[in-house]
This record gives structure tokens, C-alpha cells and sequence, in this order.
């Protein structure tokens, strides 16, 4: 009996293990916001109209406002996940400007914030006629793999109006050996190493231009170019270039 008392008392209490494990953090009602690059792709009278959207990720359920300086530009219900998030301030695309925009979230009784650094640049210069102008300047065409540059071409702008196409050949048969290039002979059969060649090639080019594709997506969340579409004073159209970039703190 004596033995089983000092066993049960070597025994190490349960208490102290549940305080030795880790707590874990908890979650920010506002983990991170992004422009809506889709929707202000897909439809051009958001930015007509000076509306931007945003896409705010949230932790959890909170209710925010959006405001700048004293003014509120947006409010109401944030849900866990992504949630979208528009609002319209007068003479946001008119000009170039930058803005200190503050989004905040009431979770459990305590405020969250969160600082948005927009910064808008609009190209509204007039633009100039090129009738009977000469032309003048380069045009520069660049290639880039990796983020390196691996080869130019350089071509005047008068050098372009002389410029002419020659014949253009026929590409090389990819699926045939080097020794096929040419016209094979009748009942010829595909080379097995140029279909692998041509199969490892175009799989490696769909990769790489998925690859772009996402990354292209994932920098029009921070910074977006679009074209704005404005009606002038005589009853024309006019193309406005403009750029917008989000930065989040």
C-alpha cells in the first residue's frame, strides 16, 4: 500500500500540463483588403462614377466602417471569409491624389483598425493632334524571362513607316526527328522523340503562362491600370488613363 501512495504521488499533476500547453492567438476580424481587380474590370461605370471596389478578408463576424478623415464612406457587416466592399467618393478618379483611408471593425466590444494608403494617378492631359505631324522618338520591344532581360529590338518610328514583310516560312515540323525536317517520304511514321520534345514544350509553356497569368493577378491587387471613359464639353469621348495602387498597414 505504502508503494502505490508514492507512485500515485510521483504522478505529475494534470494541472500543470494543461498550462504548459500553448495558447493559440486569436484571429483579426480584418486579416487583409485588396482591390477588386475583376469587378472594376467587368464593369467600367464603377470608376466613371468614382466608385472603387475592394475585397476585404475578415476572421470573423464584425461590424465596420470606412471612413477618411470625418467623413464615412461606407458601413455595415463584415462575415468570416472574403467579403466585398464598395464605396463612392466625389472627384476620386479627377485627379491625382493619395488618400489615408481607415477601416474599422468592432469585434467583442473592442475596435480593430486597419490603414489603407490609396494613391490614384490620372493622365488627364489633353491630347495633341497627329495630323500632319512627323513622327519622331524609338520604338523599343523587350523580352524578359525571370524577371531579366534577355534580348531588345530597336526599331526609329520613321523606320516603321518603310517597314516591310518579306515571305514568311514555314516553321519547322516539331514532331519529327532533325533528319525528317524535311518532306517525308510517303508512309513516314512520327518520331517518337519529337512527340516528347513537343509534348514536354507545350506543357512547359501552358505552366509558364499560368504562372503569369496568376501573378499578373495577384500584383492588380495591389496596383490596378485602368481607362476611364469621359464625355467632353463638345459631346466627344475622351480615353483618361488611370492608375490606382492600395497599400494596407
Amino acid at each position: 500500500m505504502a508503494s502505490l501512495l508514492i507512485c500515485l504521488l510521483l504522478l505529475p499533476a494534470p494541472a500543470a500540463q494543461d498550462a504548459a500547453m500553448p495558447v493559440a492567438p486569436p484571429v483579426p476580424p480584418v486579416i487583409a483588403a485588396w482591390l477588386d481587380a475583376v469587378a472594376l474590370r467587368t464593369d467600367p461605370s464603377l470608376l466613371a462614377n468614382d466608385t472603387l471596389a475592394l475585397t476585404v478578408d475578415c476572421g470573423g463576424e464584425a461590424f465596420y466602417k470606412l471612413s477618411e478623415r470625418d467623413a464615412v464612406l461606407a458601413a455595415g457587416k463584415l462575415l468570416p471569409g472574403s467579403n466585398g466592399l464598395r464605396f463612392s467618393r466625389p472627384g476620386l478618379f479627377q485627379r491625382s491624389q493619395s488618400l489615408l483611408l481607415v477601416l474599422e471593425a468592432l469585434d467583442n466590444g473592442a475596435t480593430a483598425r486597419k490603414y489603407l494608403r490609396l494613391r490614384i494617378t490620372v493622365d488627364d492631359r489633353p491630347e495633341e493632334s497627329a495630323a500632319g505631324a512627323p513622327l519622331s522618338g524609338a520604338f523599343r520591344l523587350e523580352m524578359f524571362h525571370g524577371g531579366q532581360l534577355i534580348g531588345f529590338r530597336q526599331k526609329r518610328m520613321q523606320e516603321l513607316v518603310t517597314l516591310t514583310t518579306g515571305k514568311v516560312a514555314a516553321p519547322a515540323d516539331p514532331l519529327r526527328g532533325a533528319s525528317l525536317r524535311g518532306t517525308p517520304p510517303h508512309g513516314d511514321s512520327v518520331s517518337i522523340v519529337g512527340l516528347g520534345m513537343a509534348l514536354a514544350k507545350y506543357l512547359a509553356k501552358k505552366k509558364a503562362n499560368r504562372e503569369a497569368k496568376e501573378q499578373a493577378g495577384e500584383m492588380e491587387k495591389r496596383r490596378l491600370s485602368a481607362v476611364i471613359t469621359r464625355r467632353q464639353a463638345d459631346g466627344t469621348e475622351r480615353a483618361v488613363p488611370v492608375e490606382i495602387e492600395l497599400r494596407t498597414e
